[in-house]
């Protein structure tokens, strides 16, 4: 059974609910691999640290630091990925063997756990298939960290740091060290697109806040 849940075989194609399901199976990241455990991730290196190019964003959410902690932690899969740019494949879970779809119930964001995202750029005119992992979940420091997968476009780390402010809100930062092999993508597109994304994502974030103290 266990066999079963980490095979890429067991990926299941009709929960996915898009018309581009077809990438979500046959993308770089799956090559060659049989297993899902198979998959490891590129993070950043502080020893190799001049090879990478940084970006930072900061968001502030007027709401105490424990409950958009608790939020970060715990939102649905279809509240986080409910936005134009980013869709939602699928999560496969490497310490529990287990895979989750936009739609399942799940416990939440934990270390070891891979997603796999569609990011739909220029108007949907280009489409590419992302892979991460989580890396690091800090209760104490209030930190998730996010690795990129190994054989995709770009290589490094996110990390989503929380703190409390002066009048008692919340400030997200959110830093990115990455690299690939064109400075030309790494400097003017990269920096764009992404920023883009993280907007729609912590916006996503916000909004499900706000739902819940309705």
């Amino acid at each position: 059974m266990i066999l079963a849940q980490c095979s890429v075989e067991s990926i299941n194609p009709k929960k996915i609910p898009l018309r581009h399901k077809y990438k979500f199976i046959h993308n770089k990241y799956l090559e060659n691999i049989t297993n899902l455990d198979d998959l490891y991730p590129d993070c950043y290196s502080k020893t190799d640290s001049d090879l990478y190019y940084s970006q930072e964003d900061s968001f502030i959410v007027k709401e105490n630091i424990n409950t958009v902690w608790n939020k970060y932690k715990t939102i649905s899969l279809k509240d986080t990925y409910s936005g134009n740019l980013v869709n939602l494949g699928f999560v496969y879970s490497k310490n529990k063997h287990k895979i989750y779809y936009v739609n399942d119930d799940y416990e939440g964001i934990c270390e070891g756990q891979v997603y796999f995202i569609r990011l739909n750029l220029l108007g949907g005119l280009k489409k590419l298939i992302v892979a991460y992992e989580v890396t690091k979940v800090d209760d104490e420091k209030k930190m998730i960290q996010f690795c990129y997968i190994n054989k995709g476009i770009s290589e490094g780390s996110q990390r989503v740091f929380l703190y409390k402010t002066k009048n008692g809100y919340t400030k997200i930062e959110h830093k990115t060290f990455y690299k690939s092999n064109s400075k030309l993508r790494d400097k003017r597109i990269y920096p764009i697109f992404h920023r883009k994304i993280v907007n729609e994502l912590h916006n996503n974030l916000i909004v499900s806040l706000n739902k819940n103290q309705k």
